[in-house]
This record gives structure tokens, C-alpha cells and sequence, in this order.
């Protein structure tokens, strides 16, 4: 908050005083009072009154202000009090809580200052700092978010989207526009305006809509009949699959446009899209929208923890939806999209939530295994078998280095290699575990892309099988997305012709290429279909909890 003198100034103004008595005795300021109040770090009247998040801004804004007031005159809200009154109040459209912005409050203490409700300077005081220390908030939050991504369990950084919050107050004080001033902190990214922009229909949805659970048989194919049928076409017609009215000559079959419905719902929901009514696509089904409200919510507080706005490329790797989205240099829609395998959600495997930089390819990599799976996965069946090396093509090495001695089975390299003084690679190749190019970007995690032999696992619904990095399904489409700014032409053949040649071979890229390994169980697209996902990790649980929390957020 630099540029603030360090002195206190109290100004003692009557212009600013309200406790004058009958008597005409001098009026009391409320400078006092609020600097108490701002150095008290607790605000009485608050919903959530400890305010060590913007306690700091405060002291500072009031400290440049020589503590006289920003919203009252006289005794009176001035005018702006409820311009920015009006700003507070849309915080529900958001996708925050407006509630957490106390704007009832400040509303009735602006129609009682207003009507000449008399109040003390200390009242005068408590109203004061709350219009300054809920639009701290309010702007916070809606530029970088209530949570601090780190207490998520998301490895990103907002820090460089942090505010100047005196700076901005003051300019809200000001502004004719306070709430396009306010606006202007949201995301710019396309995902977040999609998401946004779905909001408005789920609340809606969750005001009028029949909770009530579907009751259906463990299975329910296409041809079947059933009593429940028709509370099944009416929740589709409810949530927007069918329209309101759609007549069924047969109402207890499950037949027709039923099951076209069934089907996109199925695909918009992270399901296999064949028609079949099973448990999780009945489990899907009786989700209120009020739950899908909070997951559109916890999917904008998490894209408020993304970049501001991209400058080019980047690749973001979308957890709950198993798909790699490779933006070019129009961010509204991807230029490549695909099918990943991430980590397993059981058993330590999960796939970190981070930001990195791909800063090279490598065709026909080396699989270098870690010691974990080596231990745990590898060497009991060596030891069993030494020529089970042989069979999944692996060799013992002291170090990773492309010019690495490589050693024989025998009983002094197994002992080797079972006190961790070698370690195992897989030889590049068809049959390697991580396919036939790999696409790094330095982490502590040792986190990657890379193609595999087991393209299989593509066509399931679900896909976190990996030990933690992450699979693609189409490594010539991604190849090719991530060197087309390459000096060279990179096109499918020369690619095709690196993965199949006879040498490992590393690419630098020219630029490196921002990747986003991301976690968010809802997604937008621009033409108004919204995505659901699992929370595969809970991690929506996890950040539920947090903001259940209140102010000041974990940080």
C-alpha cells in the first residue's frame, strides 16, 4: 500500500460530526472512532466482524483520508452510499454470497441516517468503516476469490491480481459507475462469463422444481416400461432435455424422444450417453439444482484464481471432465479438445492442481520409473522372474542420463537395484508406458502428458487410472497444437515420423506454453450448455467447507 504517509492525522471536523446535544454543545467527530474501530480488527455489527483480510487496506485508507469519512456528510449517507449499496447487492449474481456483504445492514443504516434517525459519532463510525471494509471485500473476491487456492489444495498463484483495495474505495467513493468500476475486476476469460451466464437459470430452476427423488429400477433400458415414466419426462422437460410440453402416446414407456433426452443428459453429465438408466445416471438425475447451483458457484470462485486474461496460448487440463482443452489465440473456444486418463482417485495417485510451463517435447521418451513404483509394482516380479525385465522391456541403470550404463540381471545388480543404488527404465518404443512423445513442463511433482499403449481406457466414462500424470488420447493432435509455433513446420507426418524413428529426440519449444492442470466440476460452453462432472477428488467438499467458514477466508 505504498505512497501513504506514515503519520496519524486526526482530524476533528464538525461537517463530519452526528452527536451534537440539545444543549448546542460542540458535536463529536467520528475520526476517533474510526480509527479505534480499524485498529480493534473486530467490527461489532458485522456478520462476519473479524476483519484481519482488510485490516491492513483500511488503516491505510483512513490513514490517507485523515480518518474523516468517505460516505457520510453532515451527518447523511452522501449519494454515493447508495450507488455502492446497489453494487453490494448483486453479489448473488456472482456467485458469491450476499449475504457476506452485509448490504441490509447498510441499507438500513442509510434510510435511518437519511429519515434523520439520530446517531452517536460512534454508530456514525461503525457505518463508516463497514461501507469501506465490505466493497475490500466484495472487490477482493470477485477479482481473486474468497479462498486462498493454496488452502484448496490448488498450487496457483493469484498474487499477481491482488489489489490496491485504499485505491480502489476511494475511486468507488468517486465514480458515477461504481458497480461497471467493480465489474471490470471480474475474470475476462471466456470460461467464466460462459459459466456466469448459467447461473440466472439454475437459481431459477432451484426456486420451483420437484426435488423429490425418482424412483426407478436398477436398470432401465430403452423398450422398458415403467410407473415412474412419466415423473422421468417430466424432471427432463423440468431441467431443459424435453420440451415443457411433449406428449406421449404410450406415458408408462420408456421409448423415443425419452430416450434422445435421456442421452444428452447422460453426455452432459460425464456418463456413457447409451440410453440406460442405471445408478449413476439415476443418481445424476436426482441431483436438485440447487446443488448444481453450488457447483456453478465453486466453479467461479475457481476460474477467479486463473490468470486475469491469457496473452496466447495455453492448455488446461480439466480433472472431473477427463479432457485436455488446447486454446489458441481465441480464447472462446478451444483449438484442440480430447480424452485424458488422469490420476486415480484412491491410493495417493491423485493428479495435483498447478500451474507450470511446457518448455519441451520428447519423442520416444524413456520411462523413468519412480522409486514408489519400482518398489512397490516392479521389483517383486523381478525378483521372482529376471526375466520379466526383458519382457516389458526395462533396464537397470545408475542414473537417467541418455548415456547410462545399463546392467545385466544378476544377483549383485537385483541387490542393486533393490537398495535403490540403481533404478529402472523402460526403453522408448511402442510398448512404453508413456507412448510414443512426451510433453514436459518442469514441476515438483514430476507431473506430464504423454500418449500410452492402453488406448482402451479412452472410451470409458471415467478415466483416472494413471499413477498421476496424465494420459492423452490423441498425442499427434496435441503434437502438433503445441510446435505449430516452431521456427520449423511441424506437421502430422514429420510427428508421425518422429514418434516411430529409430532415436529418442527433444524439442525445445520456441515459446514456452502455459499448461493449467485444473479442477473444476462444471464447465460452460459459449452456446449455454453447461457440463457437470464428479467430484472425483471431493474437492468441492473441500472448498464448501472453506467458505463455509466466512471471513477472513483461509489464506
Amino acid at each position: 500500500m505504498g505512497g501513504f504517509p506514515r503519520g496519524r492525522l486526526i482530524a476533528f471536523v464538525a461537517a463530519f460530526s452526528v452527536g451534537a446535544d440539545a444543549a448546542g454543545a460542540a458535536p463529536e467527530a467520528p475520526a476517533a472512532h474510526i480509527d479505534a474501530l480499524v485498529a480493534s480488527g473486530v467490527h461489532p455489527r458485522l456478520r462476519w466482524g473479524r476483519f484481519a483480510d482488510v485490516q491492513e487496506p483500511l488503516r491505510a485508507l483512513y490513514l490517507a483520508q485523515g480518518s474523516r469519512p468517505l460516505w457520510l456528510d453532515g451527518g447523511r449517507p452522501v449519494k454515493q452510499s447508495a450507488a455502492v449499496l446497489e453494487c453490494l447487492r448483486m453479489a448473488d449474481d456472482q456467485g458469491l454470497n450476499g449475504s457476506d456483504y452485509d448490504a441490509d445492514l447498510l441499507g438500513g443504516w442509510i434510510e435511518k441516517f437519511n429519515d434523520g434517525g439520530a446517531a452517536s459519532a460512534e454508530e456514525a463510525a461503525q457505518f463508516e468503516v463497514a461501507m469501506s471494509l465490505a466493497l475490500m471485500r466484495y472487490g477482493s473476491n470477485l477479482a481473486v476469490g474468497r479462498v486462498s487456492p493454496r488452502a484448496a489444495d490448488f498450487a496457483l498463484d493469484v498474487a499477481p491480481k491482488r489489489l490496491d483495495l485504499p485505491a480502489l474505495v476511494q475511486r468507488l467513493a468517486h465514480d458515477s459507475r461504481p458497480c461497471e468500476v467493480l465489474a471490470e475486476l471480474e475474470p475476462k476469460l471466456p470460461l467464466y462469463r460462459n459459466l456466469k451466464a448459467a447461473l440466472p437459470r439454475y437459481r431459477d430452476w432451484a426456486g420451483g422444481y420437484d426435488a423429490s427423488a425418482l424412483v426407478l429400477p436398477s436398470k432401465l433400458s430403452p423398450g422398458d416400461r415403467h410407473k415412474e415414466v412419466p415423473a422421468l419426462r417430466k424432471r427432463l422437460a423440468a431441467m431443459g432435455f424435453l420440451p415443457q410440453e411433449s406428449p406421449a402416446k404410450d406415458p408408462e414407456a420408456y421409448a423415443g424422444d425419452l430416450v434422445d433426452a435421456v442421452e444428452r443428459f447422460q453426455e452432459r453429465h460425464g456418463l456413457v450417453p447409451d440410453g440406460v438408466i442405471g445408478k449413476d445416471t439415476l443418481a445424476a438425475l436426482n441431483v436438485p439444482p440447487g446443488a448444481r447451483l453450488t457447483q456453478i458457484r465453486l466453479g467461479l470462485e475457481r476460474l477467479r484464481w486463473l490468470p486475469e486474461q491469457f496473452d496466447g496460448p495455453f492448455i488446461l487440463v480439466n480433472i472431473p471432465s477427463f479432457r485436455l482443452y488446447g486454446y489458441g489465440e481465441d480464447h472462446e473456444r478451444p483449438e484442440v479438445s480430447m480424452n485424458v486418463v488422469v490420476g486415480r482417485s484412491s491410493g495417493g495417485h491423485n493428479t495435483p492442481v498447478f500451474h507450470s510451463d511446457m518448455t519441451y517435447v520428447v519423442f520416444r521418451p524413456y520411462w523413468n520409473l519412480p522409486r514408489a513404483i519400482t518398489v512397490k509394482e516392479m521389483l517383486p516380479g523381478i525378483l521372482r522372474d529376471p526375466s520379466y525385465l526383458a519382457r516389458h522391456n526395462l533396464e537397470m541403470v545408475p542414473s537417467f542420463g541418455n548415456g547410462s550404463q545399463v546392467y545385466e540381471p544378476s544377483p549383485e545388480s537385483l541387490a542393486m537395484l533393490s537398495a535403490g543404488s540403481l533404478k529402472l527404465r523402460q526403453r522408448p518404443g511402442p510398448k512404453n508406458a508413456l507412448g510414443l512423445v512426451k510433453f514436459a513442463f518442469p514441476n515438483n511433482d514430476n507431473i506430464y502428458l504423454h500418449g500410452t499403449p492402453s488406448v482402451n481406457l479412452f472410451q470409458r466414462a471415467r478415466r483416472d487410472f494413471s499413477h498421476g500424470c496424465i494420459r492423452v488420447q490423441d498425442p499427434v493432435g496435441l503434437a502438433e497444437f503445441v510446435l505449430k509455433r516452431q521456427d520449423e513446420p511441424w506437421p502430422p507426418e514429420r510427428i508421425e515420423a518422429a514418434m516411430n524413428g529409430a532415436q529418442s529426440r527433444t524439442v525445445t519449444l520456441k515459446q514456452p506454453l502455459p499448461v493449467y492442470i485444473y479442477y473444476s466440476t462444471v464447465l460452460a460452453e459459449p452456446d449455454g450448455t453447461v457440463r457437470f462432472f464428479e467430484d472425483i477428488y471431493g474437492l468441492d467438499l473441500v472448498l464448501e467447507r472453506l467458505l463455509e467458514k466466512g471471513f477472513p477466508y483461509p489464506s
